[in-house]
């Protein structure tokens, strides 16, 4: 499987089917993708299939998650998914020492390939901190938190199961 099939199966459990809790500032979602963000999409009807699609070009592809080790793309992915693509980019820059300007340009893909190949849990476990950090501070944090700490564990272990692979 490719990182993307990998990491969309993540996003995806994440994520699940059609929600719209009054607390949520991006509204009526489903399978994660936000009325708000998508105001043509018809929301209650989307397939599982066509979000894998709108992720694969809205975050996947903005990230450069093709270029990016597998575990470091899921773990940006779904960071970029939760929080958007700008954050978690420059999260990604932070960890590695990179110019955080939140372009994923190919210096910031060198920095991450040279500090991955230094250590690669470092560059995993960083990111994780620096998103727990940021969901942390959220005013909805005290809403949704537990569900976003659990997130993101779960999201660092399963991008530990593919740091040899």
């Amino acid at each position: 499987m490719s990182g993307f099939n990998e990491a969309v199966k993540m996003v995806l459990k994440h994520e699940g089917g059609y929600v719209n809790h009054p607390s949520d500032p991006g509204g009526e979602t489903n399978f994660g993708i936000s009325k708000r963000a998508y105001p043509e999409v018809d929301i209650a009807n989307l397939t599982e299939e066509e979000a894998a699609e709108i992720y694969r070009a809205d975050y996947w592809g903005k990230i450069k998650g093709d270029l990016l080790p597998v575990p470091v793309a899921i773990l940006i992915f779904d960071w970029a998914v939760n929080s958007g693509v700008s954050r978690a980019v420059k999260a990604l820059q932070t960890a590695v020492g990179a110019d955080a300007d939140g372009v994923l340009g190919s210096r910031t893909v060198a920095s991450v390939t040279a500090a991955y190949d230094a250590s690669p849990k470092d560059v995993c476990d960083s990111i994780t901190n620096l998103r727990q950090s940021f969901v942390r501070n959220i005013p909805t944090y005290n809403v949704f938190g537990k569900g976003w700490e659990r997130r993101i564990q779960e999201t660092h272990d399963f991008a530990m199961e593919h740091l040899n692979g």
